[in-house]
């Protein structure tokens, strides 16, 4: 971080959610590489859009889908369609995550080589 510049405060809830979301993104990550790829193949640039309110479906995770750059727009915020509009899908994706209350976390992540 530049000199002088201070670092935002994060609720320490809200630290311990972002480490949480982290640890289940990389934990299902080969899924939601997959959903990205297919998904950015098929429709273009866009973000893998997880329902982390329902209960996952038998025999598999939460509801998961791919909204496309055009949808992240409409529905979404400043920090997903900058995510969207920024990210390198060879090597990247968005994760949204949609949580109780309405909320949403976003992710811009990177594939390790």
């Amino acid at each position: 971080m530049p000199e002088g510049e201070r670092k935002p405060h994060i609720p320490p809830w809200a630290e311990r959610e972002r480490l949480g979301d982290m640890a289940w993104l990389a934990e299902n990550m080969y899924v939601f590489w997959t959903a990205a790829q297919a998904g950015y193949e098929e429709l273009g640039r866009g973000a893998v859009t997880v329902d982390t309110t329902a209960r996952p479906v038998r025999g598999g995770g939460n509801p998961l889908w791919y909204v496309t750059q055009e949808q992240v727009s409409e529905y979404f915020g400043p920090d997903e369609i900058r995510m969207v509009a920024a990210y390198e899908p060879q090597w990247q994706f968005v994760a949204i995550l949609l949580k109780d209350q309405g909320r949403v976390s976003s992710y811009r992540i990177g594939i390790p080589a």
